[in-house]
């Protein structure tokens, strides 16, 4: 079912990206696709898109950690979470939200995190934990409740925000902290929220900088997603002047491979990781004319297409690799959402 539900998915991404969509002329396009961030760091989160729910919503990672094949009371899981090992009330707060989390219960899960904020509340992966819970709750909504995913994306934002503030070197609160204000770009108005790319690009700075050390499993790190974002950040925002003066940052396409290769060498089996390596040097051979690059951009891709799927939306991203493949044209403005221009977009505000 879960196969059967993706190749439509895939299908209508694809009339989609060809314009050809019903409803979705290829005229609004280039307001449709700036700074879908949040989908291009997929995490490990549990599909949230039934098959009868709209074709277009991207189904979401599967869920590694909250899965039920973990074990919840296990003390060297609970060892990793702050006070579990020494306080009954901690140890009882974390297994009863984690349960939750297992069910889909993500608010009321939330809800049980927070209890041990206030018990704790210098623990930033409390934190992070909590708006990692509203993030997936606001996915798991319809299109249609807007208002309610802009609610729940700006709750996941102020507590990863809550979590710098806890501690200023928390990098996984800096990562949930991007996918949060990214998801809010795409809900509530993307040409507005022109404004919060440079912070953006400093939370990935700074997270990475950081090198945080969480992980859900090795092909679900903290530091692999974050450089994963920054690959993608940096190739998809242009590296020119007149656009670094209204959005306050420059994209960096030589950077984006250095991110993206370290990336895959935290995990190999991430299909995202490879077919994003591939989006680069395709953009980069491009740009370049650098014939060795597009050369071993296609050759990325095409092994890419090899792997087997290790999260949900690995069967977009294959699609994807092969359109690539057959026109590398279009690789320096490849998102999971379709194909962007940056700078149009800016331009189509009137800033320019």
């Amino acid at each position: 079912m879960l196969e059967e539900t993706l190749h439509k998915i895939a299908l209508e991404v694809n009339r989609f990206v060809n314009g050809s969509s019903p409803g979705r002329p290829g005229s609004s396009r280039r307001f449709g696709r700036i700074f879908t961030l949040a989908y291009w760091i997929v995490l490990a989160c549990p599909a949230s898109a039934s098959a009868d729910e709209e074709l277009g919503r991207i189904a979401t990672a599967s869920n590694q950690f909250g899965g039920s094949f973990i074990d919840v009371e296990s003390p060297e899981l609970l060892a990793r979470l702050p006070g579990a090992s020494e306080d009954p009330r901690l140890r009882e707060l974390w297994v009863s939200g984690m349960r939750l989390e297992q069910k889909e219960e993500l608010v009321a899960s939330a809800e049980q995190y927070q209890r041990i904020v206030e018990l704790r509340p210098g623990a930033s992966l409390t934190y992070w934990r909590i708006a990692r819970n509203y993030w997936r709750k606001s996915e798991s909504l319809s299109f249609d409740a807007k208002k309610e995913r802009i609610e729940y994306f700006e709750i996941a934002r102020d507590w990863a925000q809550r979590g710098i503030d806890a501690d200023p070197e928390c990098g996984e609160c800096m990562l949930w902290k991007f996918v949060a204000m990214g998801r809010l770009a795409t809900t509530k108005g993307l040409l507005s929220a022109v404004r919060t790319v440079s912070e953006m690009g400093s939370l990935l700075e700074r997270g990475i900088a950081l090198q945080p050390t969480y992980a859900d499993s090795p092909n679900n790190t903290a530091l692999g997603n974050l450089y994963y974002a920054g690959a993608v950040f940096n190739r998809v925002v242009p590296d020119s002047l007149w656009v670094s003066w209204i959005i306050g940052v420059r994209g960096d396409k030589e950077q984006s491979l250095d991110y993206i290769r370290k990336a895959v060498a935290i995990s190999d089996a991430r299909v995202d990781y490879r077919v994003e390596l591939g989006a680069v040097l395709l953009c980069l051979g491009v740009e370049k004319e650098d014939s060795g690059r597009l050369a071993e951009g296609a050759e990325v891709l095409r092994g890419a297409r090899q792997m087997k799927p290790y999260l949900s939306t690995d069967y977009l991203d294959l699609g994807y690799a092969q359109k690539l493949i057959e026109s590398p044209g279009l690789a320096c403005g490849f998102s999971r959402d379709g194909f962007i221009d940056i700078a149009e977009v800016i331009e189509s505000r009137g800033d320019g």
